[in-house]
Order: C-alpha cells, then sequence, then structure tokens
C-alpha cells in the first residue's frame, strides 16, 4: 500500500496547489464499491455455496475545466490491498477549434460502443457482458490515444464522427506480452459513428457503429486484431420519476496471424432497464459469446477451437437519498455449451461521497 499512500499525499498536494493557484478547482469524488456473492461454480471452489465478500474498491475522480474551452479528467483506483493505479488521465478541448472540432488526448475509456466508456459502477447490472470480459478484459478497452470527433450537418438528428490514433495496445492479451522482449507495437486505428433522433415526444433512438484495429510484431509472426461493433440504444422519458431503456451491442473480432490464420470471434449482449418511483429500477440481460481460437499440437499443426456460452440475468436497484448511495441484487444463469450451467448471486453496495454519482439512470 506504499504506492497508494504516495499517489493520496500526490493528489492531495496538487489540489492544495490548484487550489491556492486558481479559482477554477477541480471537482474531487471518491467512490466505494463492495458485494457479496454466492454460486456453484466448480472452478472456484474456494468460493463455491457460500457467501463471500469482495475485496473493497474505491475510485479517486477528479474533473475540472482548465479554461472556458477545455475541461481535464483523472481517475485513479485502488481494490484491496493493491497499489493504486492511474485508469484514466486526459484532457478534452471542447469548443474553440476549426469546424467545431471536439479534441481529446490521453489514457481512457475508448467511445467503443454504448457501454465501454462508462464506469461498471454506474451499470444498471454487475457482471460485463460476456463479449465485452472476453475482447477488452475486466479494465474495459482503454489505451492511450488521441481523438477527434465532428458534429455532421444531417437535419433534425444528431451525428457524430470520431476518429482516434491509438496507441495499440488495447487488444493484446496480456500472456501475449509476457515474457517478450520482442513485441513491437504499431499505432492503432479507431473510428466511430453515431447519429440519435427523436422517435416521439419523450423518446430517443441511438444508432452506432464502431471500428478498432491494431497490428503487433511478435517475433516472428505478425498480429493483426480488428474489431467492428454495432449498437443501439431507445430511451423513454415517461415522466421524471420513470425511464425505460434498451440497449444492445453486436461485437465481431477478426485476428489474423502472418497472414495466413484467421480467426473470428462474435458475441451480443440486450437489456431492458425500467426505473420507477425515482429510486427503484428492475430489468433484465441477454447475452451470448462465440469465442474462436487456435491451438497447436506438438507437429506445431493448428487446430481451431470453438466456445459458445449464453447468459440470462435479472436485476433491481434501489437508489436513496439523491442517488448518492446505491444497492443491487443480481442474479443470472451461465450456460457454456460445453458444461452444466452455473448460477450466481450477488448484492452490491455503491456510494459516492462528491459530485460525482454512482450510476446514471
Amino acid at each position: 500500500m506504499k504506492y497508494g499512500l504516495s499517489y493520496a499525499i500526490l493528489l492531495v498536494a496538487l489540489c492544495g496547489s490548484v487550489s491556492a493557484q486558481t479559482t477554477l478547482n477541480p471537482d474531487v469524488s471518491a467512490i466505494g464499491d463492495m458485494m457479496i456473492f454466492t454460486h456453484n461454480d466448480e472452478e472456484r471452489i474456494n468460493e463455491k455455496d457460500k457467501f463471500n465478500l469482495t475485496r473493497p474498491k474505491l475510485e479517486l475522480n477528479l474533473n475540472g475545466y482548465l479554461n472556458p474551452y477545455a475541461r481535464a479528467d483523472a481517475v485513479i483506483a485502488w481494490e484491496g490491498e493493491e497499489n493504486a493505479v492511474i485508469e484514466e488521465f486526459y484532457a478534452t478541448i471542447l469548443r474553440g477549434l476549426p469546424l467545431n472540432m471536439n479534441l481529446r488526448a490521453g489514457k481512457y475509456r475508448l467511445e467503443y460502443g454504448r457501454l465501454n466508456p462508462i464506469h461498471p459502477h454506474a451499470y444498471s447490472f454487475i457482471n460485463l457482458p460476456m463479449v465485452h470480459e472476453a475482447f477488452f478484459g475486466e479494465e474495459g478497452l482503454n489505451d492511450v490515444a488521441i481523438r477527434a470527433a465532428f458534429l455532421l450537418p444531417s437535419g433534425k438528428t444528431y451525428t457524430e464522427l470520431m476518429g482516434a490514433v491509438t496507441k495499440g495496445n488495447a487488444l493484446l492479451e496480456e500472456d501475449a506480452l509476457a515474457g517478450n522482449d520482442t513485441t513491437h507495437l504499431n499505432l492503432g486505428g479507431f473510428g466511430r459513428l453515431t447519429t440519435s433522433m427523436a422517435v416521439s415526444e419523450t423518446a430517443e433512438l441511438s444508432l452506432g457503429t464502431s471500428i478498432l484495429n491494431s497490428v503487433y510484431e511478435i517475433d516472428p509472426r505478425q498480429l493483426r486484431t480488428t474489431l467492428i461493433g454495432l449498437d443501439a440504444k431507445y430511451k423513454n422519458v415517461k415522466s421524471r420519476y420513470s425511464t425505460l431503456l434498451f440497449e444492445s451491442e453486436f461485437l465481431y473480432r477478426s485476428q489474423e496471424q502472418d497472414s495466413a490464420d484467421n480467426v473470428t470471434s462474435y458475441g451480443t449482449y440486450a437489456y431492458v432497464d425500467y426505473k420507477f418511483h425515482k429510486v427503484y429500477n428492475i430489468g433484465g440481460m441477454f447475452d451470448y459469446t462465440s469465442l474462436k481460437s487456435l491451438e497447436f499440437d506438438t507437429l506445431g499443426t493448428p487446430s481451431e477451437v470453438t466456445s459458445n456460452t449464453w447468459r440470462g440475468a435479472l436485476f433491481v436497484g434501489f437508489a436513496p437519498i439523491e442517488e448518492t448511495t446505491l444497492i443491487r441484487l443480481v442474479g443470472h444463469w451461465t450456460k457454456p455449451k460445453e458444461t452444466d450451467g452455473i448460477w450466481e448471486l450477488a448484492m452490491q453496495f455503491v456510494f459516492s461521497l462528491g459530485p460525482h454519482k454512482p450510476h446514471n439512470f
């Protein structure tokens, strides 16, 4: 924890320095997250059929305007006894550039699809969709990038085009880099097109498509990964205290090695969330993945292995007192094709100290 303490001291000093030098002090928020759960997963035998507490998580957010044209955001996280890590640190120029361009630079969760830019504590559910966990990992699609965004003239609809240059390591599995000093990361590319339109006085429909490409030189081979996504969101604000939300994504991944082997995987999820009486929400979710990989025998001959899994979930949330605290209860059933189904029940408690709220109903 000595590194975590060092980060805390640094942040306090930084906040004090900013406070002494400018009246534009940043908003500082702390978000805590812990969970109790049980399941019957044989692969986690030490937790099976008993109640378990997760290690508490803490997320520190610093957000504020640098000037009337730009703002900066930083997110630092702790989990249990682990050292603090900088999850995000970036600046955004919101106005003043030619063609009404919006420019962002730094390390952050890329605007890929609907779910990835949002931190997990802001989900209506607890578990990541399986396709996100398989393609992006538990920490999401997070990379160093320089991104430009433009509003396109499209009549009554809101249409935005994004393009970015990324460092290129967001899609590379950690074990591919472990102990390999010959890996070279080429710059990657990211693009997104999204459009939103009103379908009634209270309802809005948003459609989007995203693409991400990265190329890695891992001696003696080359790995090219392309990820394409489609997403949709429907939101109907029936009243101040009642909202219906539907959201879905489909992701397709292609991995090519040495221009010879092309392995494709895909997955999808969809969920519906209904908020009522201001402080309650209830909903359900379905997601599915079809993951493919290459395995090599003793002679070096490759063979393709496919793993198909689906999962269904129900969730309910309670957020009293202006959303500064939140309780979620989630139950889900996961069914891999090769094994019996796995059930899991979980209750999550999230709190927010400061202006950053724990969720976005």
